[in-house]
């Protein structure tokens, strides 16, 4: 009896595995990031989420960086939101903490199949008190990570 149960848990544990890796098509091996363009108020974001997304597609998948002529795949983007909204108040209406959310537009092209992979925005928050450029680095870097897994995953 006991055997059973541990051969089912084994074999339920070996199906629930989860991985953005082996979900994009085998020929897509490589990547070229272009530097985003800022469609924000906001000066330095086109920077920052290029530094984000690249730093993300290095740790998060097992595409190459590459430069554009080598590349599988060519994504192109934009800061296309920012906003920075009250958050958090105290009971008399002192602002404790802010939201920062950042929105990325961008374009995802096989070069091998010349179509494009995958399209669309993506967005993502963080919350600050006192260091404002700390919330807004954090907000860039949870928006490129949100990409990398909708690119990765093709949802």
């Amino acid at each position: 009896m006991v055997f059973l149960l541990t051969a089912f848990g084994l074999f339920m544990l070996s199906c629930c595995g989860y991985s953005t890796r082996s979900l994009l098509p085998d020929h897509m091996q490589r990547i070229h990031i272009k530097f985003f363009e800022n469609r924000t108020l906001k000066p330095g974001l086109d920077e920052m989420a290029t530094n984000a997304v690249t730093d993300a597609f290095r740790s998060g998948s097992n595409l190459r960086i590459v430069d554009e002529g080598t590349a599988d795949l060519v994504l192109e983007g934009s800061v296309s939101g920012y906003s920075k909204d009250p958050h958090t108040y105290t009971s008399d209406q002192t602002i404790l903490e802010y939201k920062i959310t950042i929105r990325y537009s961008v374009r995802c092209v096989d070069k091998l199949r010349n179509e494009v992979f995958w399209e669309g925005d993506v967005s993502d928050w963080a919350l600050y008190d006192t260091d404002e450029e700390q919330g807004i680095r954090e907000a860039v870097r949870k928006t490129a990570e949100r990409l990398l897994t909708r690119i990765l995953t093709n949802w």
